[in-house]
């Protein structure tokens, strides 16, 4: 039974992974996929790192931590994942190791899998931003949050916004009392880091002192 999960798991998770660089590699590729939109439903993404729609997982938005873990976790991390927990398991069974360690062998790889694929996500989405978009030119748009942002600069979240024809994505943060929640409308208020902005409530007016940051 085991030798079948590990099989499964190894062709499903490698197919999807080879097309979604295949993709890539042809330019079809530009929306990345995540866990994380309260609306949009999972999708399949590239390594682009830009999104469209996601599906929240949950999380705390009030500890960083969770925040962070959930950003970890999405649709191309989790494909990664199961594609080395397979080939690693089923290597490992062929390697007459017993079907407990082949398991917890699998599962330590498929985490380092996963978390390997969520920093090459986020080096190249660094690498494309800097690319093509100025994110200087996100202030004063609305964006729409997608994994929560906690209140009072307590930790970062992520929005989604389109700019200059595409959808781009950006860690945030916000002043805010209450934390922001998946799927509410905000407004970019002003640049917070090289990949992250801050943001508040949609229809609260833009202070002059945070444009100016």
């Amino acid at each position: 039974m085991l030798d079948w999960i590990f099989l499964l798991a190894a062709v499903i998770g490698g197919t999807i992974l080879v097309c979604q660089f295949a993709l890539t590699l042809l330019g079809l590729g530009d929306h990345g996929g995540d866990f994380s939109h309260a609306g949009g439903g999972a999708h399949v993404g590239d390594f682009s790192g830009h999104h469209i729609g996601d599906t929240h997982v949950g999380g705390d938005a009030n500890h960083p931590d969770s925040t962070h873990l959930f950003g970890v976790i999405t649709f191309r991390t989790v494909v990664a994942a199961a594609a080395f927990f397979g080939a690693t398991g089923k290597a490992a069974l062929g390697a007459n190791y017993a079907p407990s360690t082949a398991f917890i062998l699998a599962t330590i790889v498929g985490l380092f899998a996963m978390y390997g694929m969520y920093r090459l996500t986020r080096l190249i989405t660094g690498l494309d931003s800097s690319g093509n978009e100025r994110i200087d030119n996100a202030v004063g748009s609305k964006a729409t949050v997608y994994i929560p942002v906690p209140a009072t600069r307590g930790g970062v979240g992520k929005v989604q916004l389109s700019m200059q024809n595409r959808i781009v994505e950006y860690q945030a943060v916000t002043d805010d009392a209450e934390p922001l929640k998946t799927g509410e409308i905000v407004q970019v208020i002003a640049v917070a880091g090289s990949d992250t902005v801050a943001v508040r409530r949609a229809g609260e007016a833009i202070p002059q002192e945070a444009a100016a940051i």
